[in-house]
């Protein structure tokens, strides 16, 4: 450290790095950038630096810390933008993107999770398409938000047994791929379970797919709305068209066969 003609106090540009915690590399590109230029050069013509300087040069090291560009930083040394409005706008931007990382964070989180609870069902080959999601590369907002929602229901601890029970049936009892959709699309919603209408239809889809008991008791597992509102998001997940719900045509089955 030194002093100039004036008398004032002057730091190398070796001092300044030592004092300032940044490098000699750093403190001449702010230097040439005309962020913090030299106070003044000594007679050998090497750079020198007034307290002031050193000041400026913190700042800048705290603001770059910050995440604050050098434009905005020239800024508010030159007076140009306040402090304090410059510290609101760099504020918020962290704010966004913690907001993005925690958004990521989730998606990671529920990724892991629907990853696992698909590889435990133990799936048959063609089942494995209908219940598994595929998330793409560049999910649009629809599908994310049913990736989560998907991630919530697989750590339903019921859920995973009730969807292990209906792959196991899929898998080592083969439901003929046709009785869920034929109950589905025949089921006639406006009649009356107990009407004689009802009852033929059931009685009917029994004959096609029966026996009766065994029928009514892989239809049974099926019945569950959770498991309608999974399958309409791993439509949605896959870019599907929603499928129609099994749910209500299927207590309209049950109930016609009570009768």
């Amino acid at each position: 450290m030194g002093r100039s003609e004036s008398g004032g106090v002057r730091y190398t540009i070796g001092e300044l790095a030592s004092r300032t915690g940044l490098t000699v590399k750093a403190i001449r590109f702010y230097a040439d950038r005309g962020i913090v230029p030299p106070t003044d050069r000594s007679p050998a013509g090497h750079r020198q630096y007034s307290p002031e300087a050193r000041a400026r040069l913190e700042l800048v090291r705290e603001l770059r810390a910050l995440g604050m560009d050098l434009r905005t930083v020239h800024k508010i040394l030159t007076q140009e933008t306040p402090l304090a409005e410059a510290a609101e706008k760099q504020a918020e931007a962290i704010a966004e993107q913690i907001r993005t990382l925690q958004a990521q964070h989730a998606a990671l989180k529920s990724l892991a999770t629907v990853v696992s609870f698909a590889a435990t069902l133990d799936l048959a080959p063609g089942v494995a398409v209908t219940l598994t999601p595929q998330l793409p590369a560049t999910p649009s907002a629809a599908q994310l938000e049913a990736w989560l929602e998907l991630a919530i229901l697989a750590e339903d601890k019921d859920f995973q047994a009730r969807m292990r029970r209906i792959a196991g049936y899929y898998r080592d009892q083969p439901l003929r791929p046709d009785a869920a959709a034929m109950v589905r699309d025949q089921a006639d919603l406006d009649l009356a379970p107990d009407s004689a209408e009802a009852v033929a239809i059931a009685t009917r889809i029994v004959k096609a797919h029966g026996p009766r008991r065994e029928l009514v008791a892989k239809l049974e597992i099926l019945n569950d709305a959770r498991r309608d509102r999974y399958m309409e998001l791993v439509a949605t997940v896959n870019g599907w068209p929603r499928p129609d719900p099994l749910g209500p045509a299927l207590t309209w089955f049950m109930a016609a066969m009570k009768e």
